[in-house]
C-alpha cells in the first residue's frame, strides 16, 4: 500500500513518474509534479517518524494528517 499523486496539468506531452519507496507520483506539469512530490514526501516522512505505516490510519485519520501537513 502506498500514496499516488496523480497531476493533471500536462500540457507538454512530458511524462514525468517519480517512484518511491512508499509513493509515486505521475504525470503532471513540470511544477505541479514537483509539488506532489514534496507533499507525499512529507507525508511519507511524517508516517515513518510516527513508527507506523499508511495503513495504520483510517481514512479519518489520514485527512487530519493532511490537515496538519497542509
Amino acid at each position: 500500500m502506498g500514496l499516488l499523486g496523480v497531476g493533471f496539468d500536462h500540457q507538454d506531452e512530458h511524462i514525468r513518474i517519480t517512484q518511491a519507496e512508499n509513493y509515486q507520483v505521475l504525470m503532471g506539469s513540470g511544477e505541479s509534479h514537483q509539488a506532489l512530490q514534496k507533499l507525499c514526501s512529507r507525508i511519507d516522512q511524517f508516517i515513518k517518524d510516527s513508527g507506523q505505516v499508511l495503513s495504520d490510519y483510517t481514512p479519518e485519520e489520514f485527512m487530519e494528517l493532511m490537515k496538519e501537513i497542509a
